[in-house]
């Protein structure tokens, strides 16, 4: 692998992820320590990133918090994948909540005009369902957030609390086992871990890139997810230790 191809896959876990470990890069690009030390060196005298003990961190410490054309333009042959693997569990007579993620936007992308409820706090969500006249649509209020399309704030969070919901399709930026679900986006974790609360099940919806990562503010618990679905890039071993936590897991292959 070039030089200039692990800078940018560093680039780009700093924007996703704030931090990286030096240990963790050189084993997901099969090259040795070393090498991404000297990686994080040049990239520091270029002010890309700051080192710290173990890897470094992005100038500011945090994740770039990504627009919502940002986010769509990514992983999106997984993110198909894994909603044709989601479709079948969204069946009449339920209410359903979707986050404002784009791999939810492409379960959302594939429902059929059914007689279910959907509740979303995505712009995006309720521009695809408008004309779906079977499907009753409630959209949560609040703050309109542009950058991610969202809507935020308690406004989002009251609704909510009036709604039976029996299904929550979300998303976020990392997951993994001993933390849970994180998110870059301290409004949108708190929206979140309230519609995790509710949920009688919650199904993750990540394509792997995003498995065993982490943001900054944590909003729900492994032991909070009933299912996760991703694409078939996960490696064995983390799979295997999904379903030891107890958590359904199912496979996606675009």
């Amino acid at each position: 692998m070039l030089a200039i191809e692990r800078h940018n896959h560093i680039a780009h876990i700093l924007e996703r992820c704030g931090t990286i470990r030096t240990t963790e890069v050189a084993k997901d690009l099969g090259v040795t320590d070393e090498t991404i030390r000297r990686d994080l060196k040049i990239l520091e005298k270029g002010d890309q990133l700051l080192r710290i003990h173990g890897g470094a961190s992005s100038i500011s410490g945090r994740p770039k918090l990504q627009s919502f054309s940002e986010r769509s333009a990514l992983n999106t042959e997984y993110k198909l994948a894994i909603a044709k693997a989601t479709i079948s569990t969204v069946t009449a007579g339920r209410t359903y909540a979707f986050d404002s993620s784009t791999t939810a936007l492409a379960l959302v992308s594939l429902l059929h005009n059914l007689p279910y409820r959907v509740i979303t706090n995505s712009l995006a969500v309720l521009q695809s369902l408008v004309n779906y006249d079977k499907i009753e649509l409630i959209a949560t209020g609040g703050s309109f957030h542009k950058k991610t399309n969202t809507f935020i704030g308690g406004d989002s969070i009251n609704t909510l609390n009036h709604h039976r919901i029996h299904t929550a399709y979300i998303s976020c930026i990392g997951f993994d086992l001993n933390r849970g679900a994180s998110e870059g986006f301290e409004q949108q974790a708190t929206y979140k871990e309230r519609l995790v609360q509710l949920a009688d099940e919650v199904i993750l919806l990540i394509d792997s890139s995003k498995i065993n990562a982490h943001s900054e503010y944590y909003f729900a618990s492994s032991d909070q997810i009933t299912q996760v679905i991703t694409d078939n890039r996960i490696e064995p071993e983390t799979a295997n230790a999904i379903r030891a936590n107890g958590i359904n897991l199912i496979i996606a292959k675009p």
